[in-house]
């Protein structure tokens, strides 16, 4: 064997020999030659600046959206209160003209009193007020709520015969139940059937 090669085994034999230190926090062993590493701080760095300036700029101007959107919400909902308030206020003027007219032609006051509550449906409807409909429907839970049932002979069972409160939906969505009697069809009594007499 050449003296070369005697010298590069013994500096492989030293190299794994070579002294190694316990990790103190993970408890592992690690060798006592470390390689050096370089750390970079990011927060330094032109990108992280402009991207830190970025995402205040967004931060700021989407507060600022919240409140617009806020305030211009307030306007539209005081907008629309004034405006209903408005058309009720004719309502309110009707009914003053028709307390302060004389009261001895009562069929002047009853028509006048129906001109009042016409105005008034009018609003209502403009808003998106409708009723439900009822008499003659059948019942549906969904529309209708049953105070009483009532036995009839001429109708079916689940028919409505008598709306007790008007019932109404505020566009598509149901703000009120119409309160109804419901028909119960009566049972026939045998005891009423015709009886064949014997001779």
């Amino acid at each position: 064997m050449s003296k070369k090669s005697k010298t590069s085994d013994k500096s492989r034999i030293a190299e794994e020999n070579s002294p190694v230190e316990n990790d103190p926090k993970s408890g592992k062993s690690k060798s006592a030659k470390k390689s050096p590493k370089t750390v970079v701080d990011i927060k330094k760095s032109e990108e992280y600046t402009e991207l830190q300036d970025k995402y205040l700029r967004l931060a700021a101007e989407f507060e600022n959206f919240k409140k617009r959107s806020a305030r211009e919400f307030s306007r539209i909902i005081e907008s629309a209160g004034n405006s209903l308030i408005l058309e009720f206020l004719q309502v309110v003027d009707d009914m003053d003209r028709a307390m302060n007219h004389p009261q001895n032609d009562l069929a002047n006051f009853q028509q006048g009193t129906e001109m009042i509550y016409s105005k008034f449906g009018e609003i209502l409807q403009k808003q998106g007020l409708r009723e439900i409909k009822a008499v003659g429907e059948v019942f549906d839970p969904n529309f209708h709520e049953a105070v009483m049932q009532l036995e009839v002979e001429d109708k079916d069972d689940g028919i409505i015969i008598e709306e007790v409160q008007k019932g109404y939906f505020l566009n598509s969505k149901v703000l009120r139940p119409s309160k109804v009697v419901v028909a119960k069809r009566k049972a026939e009594d045998s005891n009423d059937s015709p009886e064949t007499q014997s001779d």
